[in-house]
């Protein structure tokens, strides 16, 4: 059902992505095909049939907002919390608090950024290679099926995949400048995603342990020869100083090792679509040998032998494609290796599927959160993912 304010919100997200396609001349296809596409999954989702998850907590962000701007404008900044599971409702909120209640507009707002990702990944994907392999990112970005689904929902994907991706770029640029600038950029960029889920403060701790660990060997290596290098100490202070700082502290819900945490783990596992049995965690030495196969889980469960119902057949076929690109960065493992920003990038990714394959513990859930790392595994194939072709040029032999 159509409104007012939920047009208006689509015409205006229209004229944003056909001006943005206008300044990016090169991925103007790209961005357009992937507004298309989600505004027509919007119309499915919310006049035929809801797409995966379409009827769960997206509905629940979108009546706590609604809810919450009932008060009027003013009163809406009482439901500010700062990180946590609802701020997504708390943005909502004032919006609705100025303009009225329009589910659509909601979906307006994360169609917006799902196609603005879309544009990242083509942006950076041409700094990291070149525009031929951004073009064959971009379209690859566009159709993910995952991807595209829940950036029509009112959910919290694709907002921490936009911010994961502005960490992306920025990690990209500090490698290249070695700048403050950078820095702090990253540094924001994965705590705007951590005001959506706290466990993307991982991320930035991940990459202030890689930063730590190469300063700390560029300084040994110059005492070795007799120097001193102020500067690799700074870096090496401040990098420990926010490490040990309030504001950055890994969740203890994340690394409490004690029966109850394992008791909840365990709880995960229910269900139709629970991972084995085995798979449970039973004491503190088990997160050693179990966390591998976690990690597989959640990246690439369903696996056939998990199917149990039709419904499973849609997490078959996504996993699919992180079995795809998986495969592709395996093979481009040789250029990882071989830029400090990716093989950084790539043990961020890592430490994600470490923390989210233990606090996930079944391959339903795996879907849903597995979409935000999506379009950095997209970056990271980028080079050998395959060119899209959507129409065949006909060729036209002169007859004589």
């Amino acid at each position: 059902m159509f409104d007012l304010a939920g047009i208006t919100s689509l015409a205006t997200v229209f004229l944003i992505v056909f001006i943005l396609s206008l300044y990016f001349k090169s991925f103007a296809k790209i961005i357009l095909a992937a507004l298309i596409l989600r505004i027509l999954l919007l119309i499915i989702n919310n006049n035929f049939f809801y797409l995966p998850d379409g009827n769960m907590d997206g509905l629940t962000f979108e009546f706590f907002a609604w809810e919450w701007s009932q008060d009027g404008f003013i009163n809406v900044f009482k439901h500010y919390h700062g990180p946590n599971t609802y701020f997504l409702s708390f943005l909502l909120a004032i919006p609705y608090s100025l303009l009225g209640r329009s589910y659509i507009m909601a979906q307006s707002f994360t169609i917006l950024f799902g196609v603005i990702n879309i544009l990242l990944v083509c942006l950076i994907a041409r700094k990291l290679w070149n525009n031929k392999i951004a073009l064959n990112a971009g379209w690859f970005a566009a159709f993910f099926p995952s991807a595209a689904s829940y950036s029509v929902l009112f959910m919290r994907e694709t907002y921490i995949a936009f911010f994961l991706l502005l960490a992306f770029f920025h990690i990209i640029n500090f490698f290249e400048h070695k700048n403050l600038k950078s820095f702090l950029f990253v540094l924001l960029s994965f705590i705007g995603a951590s005001f959506f889920h706290l466990g993307s403060i991982f991320g930035l701790i991940a990459f202030l342990g890689v930063l730590g660990f190469m300063y700390i060997k560029l300084l040994l290596k110059k005492l070795y020869y007799g120097k001193v290098d102020l500067n690799n100490l700074l870096v090496i202070i401040v990098v420990f100083f926010i490490l040990q700082s309030s504001g950055l502290k890994i969740p203890n819900e994340y690394l409490d090792l004690d029966r109850s945490r394992v008791k909840v783990i365990n709880t995960k596992l229910n269900g139709d679509a629970a991972y084995p049995e085995w798979a449970k965690i039973n004491s503190n030495i088990e997160y050693l040998y179990k966390a591998p196969t976690r990690m597989v889980y959640f990246i690439l469960s369903p696996f056939p032998w998990d199917i149990k119902s039709l419904k499973h057949i849609v997490g078959l076929f996504d996993s699919l494609f992180y079995f795809f690109l998986t495969f592709l960065i395996f093979r481009n493992l040789k250029n990882i290796k071989n830029d400090q920003a990716l093989i950084t990038i790539l043990i961020i990714l890592l430490s994600y599927l470490f923390v989210f394959g233990l606090g996930v513990g079944n391959f339903g859930t795996a879907i849903r959160h597995r979409v935000k790392f999506a379009f950095w595994m997209i970056l990271l194939a980028a080079p050998l993912i395959p060119k899209l072709v959507l129409f065949k040029e006909k060729i036209i032999k002169n007859k004589k």
